[in-house]
């Protein structure tokens, strides 16, 4: 349950990290170059939460960080 927990959260707020740094493509239409944009896209938080998220999401959905592996003590 608490997978499911960390799943939908992360995946909400990569949703939301990626639709606002695809709103920050607009001030390219204001003039300011490829490199200004990204440079700024590169400083705000959304990208950080949005890097954030991708990684735990990658970690809910492959199992990362989890044993499956019984030991000898285990099985007795």
């Amino acid at each position: 349950m608490f997978r499911l927990f960390l799943f939908l959260m992360s995946y909400g707020l990569l949703i939301l990290s990626i639709g606002n740094l695809i709103l920050y493509l607009n001030y390219r239409t204001l003039g300011y170059s490829w490199l200004v944009v990204f440079k700024f896209m590169a400083q705000t938080s959304a990208f950080y939460m949005a890097i954030g998220s991708a990684v735990i999401l990658c970690a809910v959905v492959l199992d990362l960080g989890y044993d499956k592996t019984v030991n000898e003590k285990d099985k007795m």
